[in-house]
């Protein structure tokens, strides 16, 4: 085995890019009360970069997951590198809080591209047993982000925040676009008819809308939990991006134990592990008696969150398997406006309410994504009720099944059971 074939695998390349997407994010969080303090604006109006970025980002995402022609997926993912590089070292120079929010915005282009394709590649670069695998390794490149990445950027910001921003994500996107380039040219695609289709489907767009409630709460708790641990415990900005890299591991045993989920992965199951997420930034937001359990509260819905990205995955991509680029661009894109909508209501609820108000903000956008996920079983079993069967219950499709196109075998079926008043 050569040395290129050791470095172009699809499981290095692409976790070397979601890694990427995520040290561009990453950043913001412990550093964020000295950007407010340099340019004379409140914390709330700083974490308000996070949603330029996410607009940005999910913006290029549903333009991705319009397009009747796309470049190659190599061609995508370097772009997108590139494209974090140059917003990570605009910021790291930016003179004002204008030219910083510009910087963001050049960020979000190159997330969102490295988001929707990394996922959507995952289900396509490597042979169908081995997809599983490769897309365990590209989300876990996102933790994995913050847990080496999060002490490299609290010690750098004791010397300044501007240089975090050259020693995490800038070096990183570089590194990953030249792996990107190592791999072997894709084919260009070129949709017409149904294929375009795929992004309006009814499943597609409820799928969407439960992740963009859920990533929303999400980025809500990664923005504003440094913060919330600065405030709450006095602690130091390295004392605050180590316990949040330390907190990050905790997703990695998460996205590798739900390897073996993904092959039948259902929502119901994405339904469960959202609500269990509600319940947890609820006691985050309420309970905070020692820096210990806040970590603590935080470790246990990173776990859960890595469970939740590998089954939301291969749910999205089961709704629409003949073309996962688009599907896994329309998740990218509630990714990205869920930090806008995440970080907007975080900071209006932080603001009004303090740390209580925003952790049941955040609960509450978790139970809309219930809700959403949850509407489709809900109707099925209404129409069990009356149809008396379950004949048009829509079958959940293998990770693996799901990437070989439209021909995939259904391997089980979600039943809901009539309830009996």
């Amino acid at each position: 085995m050569t040395a290129r074939s050791l470095l172009n695998r699809p499981s290095l390349v692409l976790f070397l890019c979601m890694f990427a997407s995520q040290a561009g994010l990453l950043v913001l969080s412990p550093i964020l009360a000295d950007v407010a303090r340099e340019f004379h604006v409140s914390a709330a109006t700083a974490g308000q970069l996070r949603s330029i970025s996410g607009a940005t980002g999910g913006v290029t995402a549903l333009l991705l997951a319009m397009a009747a022609r796309r470049p190659g997926l190599r061609e995508l993912l370097a772009a997108g590198a590139v494209l974090v590089a140059l917003g990570s070292a605009s910021s790291a120079t930016a003179p004002t809080f204008a030219v910083l929010a510009a910087a963001q915005g050049v960020l979000g282009v190159g997330i969102g591209l490295l988001v929707s394709v990394g996922i959507a590649a995952a289900g396509e670069w490597p042979a169908p047993a081995q997809r599983p695998h490769v897309l365990a390794w590209a989300i876990v490149g996102m933790p994995a982000a913050w847990i080496t990445g999060m002490p490299v950027v609290g010690a750098v910001a004791e010397i300044s925040w501007r240089l975090t921003w050259i020693a995490v994500p800038t070096v990183v996107a570089l590194v990953a676009c030249v792996l990107v380039r190592l791999r072997p040219a894709d084919v260009a695609t070129r949709r017409a008819g149904d294929a375009m289709q795929a992004w309006r489907r009814p499943d597609v767009a409820r799928f969407a809308g439960g992740e963009l409630m859920a990533n929303a709460a999400w980025a809500g708790v990664l923005t504003y939990a440094g913060v919330l641990l600065l405030d709450s415990y006095g602690l130091s900005p390295a004392t605050v991006a180590l316990g949040l890299g330390a907190m990050a591991v905790a997703m990695l045993p998460g996205t590798f134990g739900a390897r073996r989920h993904a092959a039948r992965a259902t929502p119901g199951l994405l339904v469960a592990l959202t609500a269990i997420q509600a319940a947890a930034v609820l006691v985050l937001g309420a309970i905070r008696p020692t820096a210990a359990l806040t970590l603590a509260v935080l470790a246990a819905m990173a776990f859960v969150n890595g469970w939740r990205s590998m089954v939301a995955s291969s749910v999205g991509m089961g709704t629409a398997p003949e073309d996962k680029v688009a599907v896994m661009s329309m998740r990218a894109a509630a990714n990205q406006f869920g930090y806008l909508l995440g970080a907007a209501a975080g900071g209006l609820a932080l603001t009004v309410a303090g740390f209580a108000g925003l952790g049941f903000v955040l609960a509450g956008m978790f139970g809309a994504a219930v809700l959403v996920h949850l509407s489709p079983r809900v109707m099925r079993s209404a129409h069990g009720r009356r149809g008396g069967g379950f004949q048009n219950a829509r079958p959940a499709l293998s990770l693996a099944a799901c990437a070989d196109g439209p021909r995939a075998e259904p391997i089980d079926h979600i039943v809901v059971p009539a309830v009996r008043g």
